[in-house]
């Protein structure tokens, strides 16, 4: 008898989940298909800053518990040992109440005496009715520079924010009655910003909820492998895309394997001039693997043994449809694909009501995100977390005005650019490299006095500008460029322009 490593076993386990995959899926996108899934629209491209939106029953009890996510820890929840117990994100606080361990659940007996989930549906929806103004979030998204929206229509708990006339089988009038979807497509619209839908497609726990004791395989082995749940995902979304024309068709924890996805993809490209993300792969498939005894352990070890080679992030994969989606992380430096992203301003998307303003990010760290994002090809859909009445937070309004105030002066820097031939400065004090045509941008990040140095780019250009301030003398020595301003600019962080 042959043994093998570990990571031998890994490596043979990825080529047998590849094979899976690849036979698991009823409708497989042609290349034609998988081509324009990867091609951006230019608008995409040009926007760099959205807004995410989780919303739903789950703000009623707004309870989470964990720091943020720090970069990579996700991956070690999912196949490391990471002591967490729960992720520290609201939305997902109906799985939390399956684990009497956690703080979710304790809370949830404490205050609510475990009630039914199901309790926070009425609640929800007289709240939405009394205080919700989609106009207003509009008129704030667009102050703050936003040039797209994502709303999550449904989260892994199957609530539906707009009626859908495709029945729930197993759950009756688990949707809202008022149009939330189409009213905030139309705000958004109004006022210049793209729209898109988020739908939880791998989980819906209204099919399927396994809650035996261990997250990972209990998460996999929860996305419904059925013809059932295959047809509800096409059939809602289908109505998604007709009644909405989303923008962004933004999938999360996989798709149905027998969902018909080359079908839907067909449908959507040929009725909206819009892109989607990548989290597509057949988790079903995954969830079938996973209740073959010994078979978690293995996706554990291939998960790490995936993972080791932090260089391997910057490659492509030529099968993977849309644009590559980073949650609570970031890239080590320029990949040659269109990525995104995305974070809550605080540790979780939907509203913690224990958050405090210490847990937000500031205004400054969210425009070094921003930045950041953007000089390595990406964009941001940073999240905002209302809560059940539709309030957006103050403490979460500080930070987004922080940054819409910065790109008030300095948003040529972001918007419509493009990476430089390097993200970041040589020597020196830290920057931030963009382009245009016409313009190369260094973004000096941290506070800055009225003189400061900085390295020289080592490029041509005709004139140079400092955006929001003149520029009194500039003085270049060994490398590096000394500037003189009028005044000091107040603000995380400046921008020189190289005119080119």
């Amino acid at each position: 008898m042959k043994c093998y490593s570990r990571a031998a076993l890994a490596h043979r386990l990825l080529i047998a989940i590849t094979f899976v995959f690849t036979a698991a899926c009823t409708d497989p996108l042609s290349e034609e298909t998988l081509a324009r899934s990867r091609e951006m629209p230019q608008w995409y491209e040009d926007a760099k800053l959205g807004i995410f939106l989780h919303w739903g029953p789950s703000s009623v009890p707004a309870f989470a518990f964990g720091p943020p996510l720090q970069p990579g820890e996700l991956e070690e929840v999912m196949f490391g040992d990471s002591p967490r117990k729960e992720l520290p994100y609201v939305e997902w606080y109906l799985n939390a109440l399956n684990y009497p361990d956690t703080e979710a659940a304790r809370h949830h007996a404490e205050v609510y005496d475990n009630a039914p989930y199901t309790d926070f549906k009425p609640i929800y929806e007289a709240h939405v009715s009394e205080g919700w103004d989609p106009a207003a979030w509009a008129d704030f998204f667009h102050s703050v520079g936003a040039k797209y929206v994502v709303l999550v229509t449904k989260h892994h708990d199957g609530y539906t924010l707009w009626p859908s006339a495709v029945t729930n089988p197993n759950r009756e009038n688990w949707g809202s009655p008022r149009d939330m979807v189409g009213e905030l497509a139309a705000a958004v619209r109004a006022r210049g910003m793209r729209f898109g839908t988020y739908y939880s497609t791998g989980l819906d726990w209204t099919f399927q909820m396994y809650n035996d004791g261990d997250r990972v395989q209990d998460i996999m082995r929860s996305a419904p492998a059925s013809q059932e749940y295959g047809d509800y995902v096409f059939a809602q979304m289908k109505e998604l895309i007709d009644r909405y024309r989303p923008d962004v068709l933004w999938a999360d924890i996989g798709f149905p394997s027998k969902g018909r996805q080359g079908e839907l993809f067909e449908y959507y490209f040929a009725h909206c001039n819009g892109t989607v993300n990548d989290r597509w792969g057949a988790v079903d498939v995954l969830g079938q693997i996973a209740s073959i005894p010994g078979a978690t352990w293995a996706m554990k070890a291939l998960g790490r043994l995936m993972l080791s080679n932090q260089s391997a992030k910057l490659e492509d994969d030529p099968a993977r449809p849309g644009f590559k989606t980073a949650e609570y992380d970031s890239f080590a430096g320029i990949p040659p694909f269109k990525w995104e992203a995305t974070r809550g301003l605080g540790a979780s998307f939907g509203f913690n009501a224990r958050e405090t303003a210490a847990d937000m990010l500031t205004a400054p760290e969210l425009i070094d995100f921003l930045v950041d994002t953007v000089a390595k090809n990406g964009n941001v859909l940073i999240n905002v977390g209302p809560d059940s009445y539709g309030r957006i937070p103050v403490i979460q309004q500080a930070p987004l005005r922080g940054l819409g105030d910065w790109m008030a002066v300095n948003g040529e820097a972001i918007y419509g650019t493009r990476p430089w031939i390097r993200y970041n400065n040589e020597h020196g004090r830290a920057v931030r490299y963009t382009k245009t045509d016409k313009a190369l941008y260094a973004i000096v990040l941290g506070a800055t006095d009225q003189s400061f140095t900085i390295e020289s780019p080592g490029i041509p250009w005709n004139s140079i500008d400092v955006l929001g301030a003149e520029l009194m003398q500039t003085e270049e020595e060994d490398g590096s460029l000394t500037m003189l301003l009028d005044n000091p600019l107040p603000g995380p962080a400046i921008v020189v322009r190289y005119n080119l």
